[in-house]
């Protein structure tokens, strides 16, 4: 079942909770380092995926926490379009290699797993995220959508949430061999 809609404290409150569970995020992600449990994976780098009627995407990065097996999985779909970017095409390179530097503020929420990095062809991103357990990815999709609407055009910002679903089997479906197509430039597209 995929849910889109999600309640939000106000004020002062929500951005005390918030900035908790981010400096907690932090402080794990520290012991994930030093414990080898946090890595980049690249065999999926590149790969194109169609997101059902919100585009086509390509995963620039990947990242991988290691979790137990306790709760179901549940994957979180984040789309947005970043406001100060626009269309330069330098911005996005850049954005796409400065993006790591957030590590730290949301792979040490509880139940993180897995991260994709992607873009779209229209120049919007994408997060697609494995969490274990639904109450720790709405924890995490609490704090994250009020900072991307922060950051983002009006009306760019939406998320799925899909419970009791992995990873693997949301993109099987959704995987785009070959594309693009020959002759196409992309400015993210590795090669």
């Amino acid at each position: 079942m995929s849910s889109t809609h999600t309640t939000q404290p106000k004020g002062l409150p929500f951005a005390l909770h918030a900035a908790g569970l981010v400096g907690l995020s932090a402080l794990r992600f520290i012991t994930l380092l030093a414990f080898g449990s946090l890595h980049e994976r690249r065999d999926r780098l590149g790969t194109w995926y169609d997101i059902d009627d919100r585009g086509k995407y390509m995963i620039f990065r990947e990242t991988v926490g290691m979790v137990g097996q306790a709760e179901s999985r549940v994957v979180l779909v984040v789309g947005f379009r970043l406001r100060v970017i626009g269309s330069n095409p330098l911005l996005h390179r850049l954005f796409q290699r400065v993006c790591i530097l957030t590590t730290p503020f949301w792979s040490g929420f509880r139940g993180f797993h897995v991260k994709l990095w992607m873009v779209g062809q229209s120049r919007d991103y994408l997060g697609i995220y494995e969490w274990v357990g639904q109450a720790n990815a709405q924890a995490y999709l609490d704090t994250l959508i009020p900072v991307l609407r922060a950051l983002s055009t009006s009306g760019s910002v939406w998320h799925e949430l899909h419970a009791d679903l992995n990873l693997d089997v949301y993109l099987s479906t959704r995987c785009l061999s070959g594309y693009p197509q020959e002759g196409t430039t992309y400015a993210t597209r590795r090669r």
